[in-house]
């Protein structure tokens, strides 16, 4: 049987503290590499003084250096390998999972890492929809894994599992394909479960949409819907695939509320995979990292606490297991003034006004400047999609179309990413791309192909993308048309940490080289932390009127958004990331007291 060593040979990295390498560091580090000593360049120092190494050339002899090195300047930590008990291989060269995270009663266990990693197959092994094969191309036997794991704490489930007495609840990822459920609206979907919904209704806040059909419900509200629709089933498992997706700040925290103590209380298990690192940090009792190479192989690593398994997995690096999981780690710059509000006004939109049958919405004037980056932030239902649709030209106000008004040219172009992204096109990614760009211009590649990654798509039809592919799909067309101005809803949505940082830096760079603004809808605030330079923010009464400022700076906006929703925000003591306070503990009392709802960069 070939062996993980066999099909990939350890590779590692070098993590260089410059501000603990000393010129005693610097001597050790050149004089004994062993690269440096057969005549090729290794360990050096820098024009600016700083000790470095290519990452292509560190190898597993650079251990000795590090050993030699008196203090933690230098230290040489592996990358991703292969590693612990093959538990499912796809095929002789397919992704290889390798073990399973650990499931308790009464708790919820998080999985926290990239799409295409083996989370989902995590999920469906322990959900019992796959029998793990143990790499044997024979198949998968159950008595087997149940032998594989004698003495943890899975074996019970897995027993459980091979003798069918298992029932399990799955809340998927796409809920925009709630509507396929066998029931017209609401109420009909929450009856159809064995459990009484009355309790969830309220927690949830379901009962104004009960009669509700479900193809006419939002984003956030099929979100709801979904999760209550797998609480009320009976089971011994809830698996839960990103459960904040849709949802703001306030339902975020509500369902991570709800779903813990509800796990708790009926002494289930629950797994959830989720994207969002405050609902993550909030929700779960532990975590589980899961690191490898993506469409290759992926490992789970052991339990960690919600905060060490965020920080560690931030960090790039696992403590214990002294293994780097990336090359670099993700950072949490300080604000830094971009000066655009010295930039020219490229886009002037007048008050808006817009009356449905049951929903009012009034938008104060706004400036927003060349190479800028708003988020527009809010409670679901105050109008943000509206106010966007606005603008892009979709709706008319109640005024006129906006496009009339919109007066910093007379031809301003809007382009715009909504909500929901939809494959409705059989045509491949590469000629929806074609559509609108030259895909063979230096500047396409440097704008958008490269920065979105989406050259690997190209051959792809849109509707056999995942979530996240799709997501990054949306986003990348709509930068990559000519215009004046871009709206982007919710692209953060189906995306995993390192997509969304990457989405986040990418929306910035496009608006700072192009000199075009960008207005971005998110319910990520991370994301927002990361991308904005200032905010919009949105009030009202959800689902009967909404009524959004003219933009204003970070700190101002956050703190409104926040007091108005009750939620304070810190950030965490040794990475800088935004955490959600939980309700009634002495930090968020204290920052109440303050008017500090949001601690800024």
């Amino acid at each position: 049987m070939t062996t993980p060593s066999d099909r990939q040979s350890e590779e590692y990295i070098a993590v260089i503290d410059q501000d603990e390498v000393t010129d005693e560091v610097r001597n050790i580090a050149v004089n004994y590499d062993p690269l440096n000593r057969s005549g090729h360049e290794g360990f050096h120092v820098t024009e600016d003084g700083e000790l470095h190494i290519d990452d292509a050339k560190v190898m597993a002899e650079h251990r000795l250096v590090e050993k030699k090195i008196p203090n933690d300047a230098v230290q040489i930590v592996p990358l991703p390998a292969e590693t612990g008990q093959l538990v499912h291989q796809y095929g002789e060269n397919g992704f290889r999972l390798y073990e399973l995270p650990a499931l308790r009663d009464g708790a919820v266990v998080g999985l926290l890492g990239r799409n295409g990693i083996g989370k989902t197959t995590a999920l469906r092994v322990l959900a019992g929809d796959l029998v793990p094969n143990f790499g044997e191309s024979s198949g998968g036997d159950w008595d087997h894994a149940v032998a594989s794991f004698r003495g943890t704490t899975l074996q019970t489930h897995l027993e459980r599992l091979r003798d069918g007495t298992v029932t399990t609840a799955l809340k998927r990822q796409r809920v925009d394909r709630l509507a396929d459920q066998a029931a017209d609206t609401v109420h009909a979907l929450l009856a159809s479960r064995p459990t009484d919904a009355d309790e969830l209704l309220d927690d949830l806040d379901l009962r104004p949409i009960l009669d509700r059909p479900l193809t006419e419900l939002s984003g956030g509200e099929r979100q709801r819907v979904a999760i209550a629709a797998t609480l009320l089933e009976d089971a011994d498992l809830y698996l839960f695939d990103e459960p904040s997706s849709f949802l703001d700040v306030a339902q975020r925290a509500t369902v991570a509320r709800v779903v813990h103590d509800r796990i708790r209380d009926t002494d289930a298990s629950a797994l959830v995979v989720e994207h969002d690192l405050a609902t993550l940090d909030l929700l779960t009792d532990s975590i589980h990292v899961v690191y490898g190479e993506s469409g290759s192989f992926g490992v789970v690593s052991q339990q960690l606490s919600p905060r060490a398994g965020i920080n560690q997995f931030l960090d790039g690096h696992l403590t214990e297991e002294n293994l780097r999981i990336r090359r670099r780690s993700i950072e949490f710059p300080s604000a830094t003034d971009r000066g655009v509000q010295h930039r020219a006004v490229a886009l002037e939109y007048p008050a808006l006004e817009k009356t449905f049958d049951a929903f009012s919405l009034s938008v104060d004037a706004g400036r927003i400047h060349a190479g800028e980056c708003v988020g527009v932030v809010g409670e679901n239902a105050l109008g943000k999609t509206t106010f966007v649709k606005l603008l892009a030209g979709v709706l008319e106000s109640d005024d006129g179309t906006v496009s009339d008004d919109v007066t910093v040219s007379d031809d301003v172009t809007v382009s715009y990413k909504p909500q929901y992204v939809s494959p409705d096109s059989q045509g491949t990614v590469r000629e929806q791309f074609r559509e609108v760009a030259d895909l063979y211009s230096e500047e396409f590649a440097r704008r958008i192909r490269d920065p979105f990654d989406v050259e690997a798509l190209y051959d792809r039809t849109l509707d056999s993308l995942s979530g996240g592919e799709l997501q990054r799909v949306g986003v990348a067309l709509c930068l990559a048309r000519d215009a004046d101005a871009y709206l982007v809803d919710e692209p953060s949505a189906f995306l995993d940490v390192d997509r969304r940082v990457s989405t986040a830096d990418a929306i910035r760079q496009f608006s700072d080289r192009t000199d075009r603004p960008v207005l971005v809808v998110d319910h990520d605030l991370f994301v927002v932390d990361r991308v904005a330079d200032r905010l919009i923010v949105f009030e009202g009464e959800p689902g009967e009127r909404g009524y959004a400022n003219s933009p204003q700076p970070m700190q101002e906006g956050m703190n409104a958004f926040l007091s108005a929703l009750g939620v304070t925000f810190r950030r965490d003591e040794r990475t800088g990331r935004p955490r959600v306070n939980k309700p009634g503990s002495q930090l968020d009392r204290e920052q109440k007291a303050s008017g500090e709802y949001y601690y800024g960069r």
